[in-house]
């Protein structure tokens, strides 16, 4: 921690690829809510004696950090359930980080957190979680509640994918960090940095307000697998993403009645639904019969070697060798029906 008094005139903005419990910095941000995993759950694992003490939904609480992860202090935020968890509510988490620092009066010069509402069921476009955290903490600056020496905030993700995804979105959304702040990161030095103090800091199309339930998007289905990661990340959301939709997709394995209805929603309010076939995964086709009876379009993609199931066959069926070529094909079919 520092005890210097100077207010800050803007953060480094950091991504970095890891394990957010092992980063060396003063103040490590999770949130608490009723769901069995994420970041939060792991820090919970550790502070059995303080159970009775996590906060609710609109509160937090501060831990040392001793024993729980490389932090000084944990700082944990009440949130809602995560079926409720949409952009606004990421936004306004974004906020509540800076603000519960600058209500301690912690002279924190690092702060560190992570991506929040893209491992869930409820399967928030990842980028635009990431803008809506973004937003808040620059909402906390414009009204001045924020700790004044705070100098760097890190994001921490552990998937390879997910960690490009949001470089490519850091350098979008902000400018770049003058050469002096780069050079006092955490990070590798391929790391990806940027300049942020309020929304004016970013750059004009991206100062608009976060997504709502309105927002045109567009479902995605496919299988939560690692194995499937080079579609989605290489091709479907590139291509979606490009053409000015949200990129959503929900995890089945997570099945609970607000999980279903969650989809059932975003299906039913969908421009298109995409449907990635490979593996023969039986929650995939389900999605695909729920959007067929609300009549949301669909674009059935499968690799050309993949054994389709006999309903299937007789409808129009992307079939793609490589990736470069899903990607190209679902362009074209996308502008063809979007555009």
């Amino acid at each position: 921690m520092s005890d210097a008094g100077n207010v800050n005139l803007g953060f480094v903005v950091e991504v970095i690829q890891g394990n957010a419990l092992t980063v060396t910095t003063d103040v490590l941000g999770v949130k608490h809510t009723s769901s069995p995993g994420g970041l939060g759950a792991q820090v919970r694992k550790y502070l059995p004696e303080d159970a009775g003490m996590l906060p609710g939904a609109e509160e937090y609480r501060i831990w040392a950090g001793r024993g729980v992860a490389q932090a000084e202090y944990i700082l944990m935020l009440g949130a809602p359930p995560t079926f409720a968890l949409r952009y606004p509510q990421l936004r306004d988490l974004g906020r509540r980080f800076l603000e519960a620092l600058w209500n301690e009066g912690l002279d924190v010069q690092h702060f560190t957190t992570t991506i929040h509402g893209v491992r869930t069921g409820i399967g928030l476009d990842e980028i635009e979680a990431f803008r809506s955290l973004l937003l808040g903490m620059a909402d906390a600056y414009e009204a001045g509640h924020y700790p004044p020496t705070l100098e760097r905030i890190t994001f921490v993700e552990q998937d390879e994918n997910r960690v490009r995804l949001l470089k490519d979105a850091l350098t979008q959304f902000l400018p770049d960090a003058p050469a002096t702040a780069q050079r006092q990161t955490t990070a590798e030095p391929e790391a990806v940095t940027a300049m942020m103090a309020g929304p004016e800091s970013f750059e004009p199309e991206f100062r608009k307000p976060e997504a709502n339930e309105m927002t045109p998007h567009v479902f995605v289905a496919m299988p939560f697998k690692g194995d499937y990661d080079d579609q989605f990340y290489l091709a479907i959301q590139p291509v979606v993403s490009e053409m000015g939709f949200l990129c959503e997709r929900m995890d089945l394995d997570t099945f609970t009645g607000d999980i279903v209805e969650r989809m059932l929603d975003r299906i039913r309010s969908a421009c298109l639904v995409i449907a990635l076939l490979d593996g023969a995964n039986p929650n995939v086709y389900l999605e695909v019969g729920f959007a067929w009876g609300v009549e949301t379009p669909t674009v059935l993609i499968a690799h050309q070697d993949e054994k389709l199931p006999f309903d299937v066959r007789s409808q129009r069926v992307l079939l793609y060798e490589r990736i470069y070529l899903l990607k190209r094909m679902l362009a074209g079919e996308l502008k063809r029906l979007l555009l």
